[in-house]
């Protein structure tokens, strides 16, 4: 069962957009990305005020849907 609300796996799940940052159960943070057909992770570099993904892959992924059930939501 994922520690974080339904309301906020549901957000994620029809909200979730390109470079969004992206937390898990842990609180390691990443920025959300699509390549060819897979949901990733990206690493993130903080750049100043901005915060940039690296080319680290965090995680992987099928859907959002498998994302999100895998403890990955909006920050």
């Amino acid at each position: 069962m994922s520690k974080w609300s339904e309301e906020l796996q549901e957000t994620t799940r029809k909200q979730v957009f390109f470079g969004a940052v992206m937390k898990d159960e842990d609180h390691n943070y990443g920025i959300f990305a699509r390549h060819d057909g897979k949901v990733l992770i990206m690493g993130i570099q903080d750049v100043g005020i901005l915060t940039l993904p690296t080319k680290e892959v965090l995680a992987t992924f099928d859907s959002v849907d498998e994302m999100v059930e895998a403890g990955w939501v909006m920050d």
